[in-house]
């Protein structure tokens, strides 16, 4: 009776412990889910509608037609020359963009990628060296994802090869190098995973490439500050963001743009801790990063545009839930409110000018269906006034 009685108890306890165990690892997978999900909805999601601008040249891309319809909605690149401050609509001929586009530029190249949309399940690329007015058809056999920086172009120093990065809607790096008739996996999440402590990876953000060639790679980071920037050198990868500190230290964060010029690495990124989300530009190398102060967003506002332009200097388009809010910084300057942009305002950049950063203009655009508004700061920077207006060609309904 008595070994009967200590089985049963036995029996007990380790039903106990089960339980007990099984309720430990559903908390766990609960808490890992919710910071998860913090990192996913907490930060902003990277608007399509960006400009990039180099002293060869500024490029924007932005959506025109019946923007709330897919289907006659068209997304255009928009081009100024280096010393002009006149626009003009480049956009790759013969593909249906109606799912929008990204572009990757390299000295007064660009590489442009058409993401998939309709029966369209993979991404056409187009080559310019120029201004776009001609352009060379390539094959990305895979979906781009959408993301402002999901395509990264350059030319190796040495061999003088070409080569590209890209994200795809599968949540891959790929690389090809040469015509780009044959992609292969440059990293995965899992890699980084292995060489970040700080950063618990989520999915990829962007990509770049450095003057020599070599790839740089933005992940999501799930809590602890840390921002998910990954550098490969001779095939090893390693970890190269920075810890945020102050407020920032416990964010989730998330990379909304990263551009190289020269030497040195922009990166817009977006830090979220519960409610509560700020902006953060990091400028720099491997070596060493300047942190700008943090611009805290409204409640329930959005990143609808970003800008980021030649030295570093990086605005940004935030819609509110009544209006929008347009912001710059400059690199080892603060974040400067600018005027109320205008009415339907869907992009910001700067043009390709020669004029110190300081002292750069800053072009706002506003669509009405096939109108594409241009408007510039007055010299003292309270207000906005239109500097040029161009009509688009649109093919409303060829997309059905």
């Amino acid at each position: 009776m008595r070994a009967r009685i200590l089985r049963a108890v036995a029996s007990r306890s380790r039903a106990t412990h089960a339980i007990v165990l099984a309720l430990v690892l559903v908390l766990v997978l609960v808490l890992t889910l919710a910071d998860l999900g913090a990192a996913a909805a907490g930060a902003s999601a990277a608007p399509l509608e960006s400009a990039v601008t180099t002293s060869s040249g500024a490029w924007v891309v932005l959506p025109m037609g019946q923007i709330t319809n897919e289907s006659n909605t068209f997304w255009q690149l928009v081009h100024a020359a280096p010393g002009s401050s006149s626009w003009s609509s480049a956009t790759p001929p013969g593909v249906a963009d109606n799912g929008g586009i990204v572009a990757g530029t390299a000295g007064g190249a660009v590489l442009v990628g058409i993401l998939p949309n309709g029966r369209l399940r993979f991404s056409p690329l187009s080559l310019s060296a120029g201004d776009g007015a001609s352009w060379s058809a390539l094959l990305l056999p895979r979906g781009l994802a959408a993301l402002p920086d999901a395509l990264a172009y350059g030319t190796d120093p040495v061999r003088g090869d070409r080569r590209a990065l890209a994200v795809t809607r599968s949540a891959q790096v790929i690389g090809a190098t040469g015509n780009f008739a044959s992609w292969r996996t440059v990293v995965t999440a899992r890699t980084l995973r292995r060489v970040s402590a700080r950063c618990r990876v989520v999915g990829f953000d962007a990509v770049a490439l450095e003057p020599s060639g070599a790839p740089l790679v933005a992940t999501g980071c799930a809590g602890g500050g840390a921002v998910g920037l990954f550098a490969s050198t001779g095939g090893a990868w390693r970890s190269i963001g920075p810890v945020l500190r102050g407020s920032l230290a416990r964010a989730s964060t998330s990379m909304l743009r990263l551009e190289t010029d020269g030497s040195t690495v922009t990166a817009l990124i977006s830090a979220a801790r519960g409610r509560h989300r700020s902006l953060v530009v990091l400028w720099g190398t491997s070596a060493g990063w300047s942190v700008s102060t943090p611009f805290p967003l409204p409640s329930s506002a959005r990143v609808h545009a970003t800008s980021v332009e030649s030295g570093g200097s990086t605005a940004v388009l935030v819609r509110k839930t009544r209006g929008m809010l347009a912001a710059r910084i400059t690199p080892g300057g603060s974040w400067l409110r600018l005027p109320a942009p205008p009415a339907h305002t869907v992009a910001l950049a700067q043009p390709a000018t020669s004029v110190s950063i300081a002292a750069a203009p800053l072009d706002a655009f506003t669509v009405s269906g096939a109108v594409l508004d241009v408007y510039g700061l007055t010299p003292s920077g309270t207000r906005w006034f239109k500097t040029q207006s161009i009509r688009v060609p649109l093919a409303y309904g060829s997309s059905g």
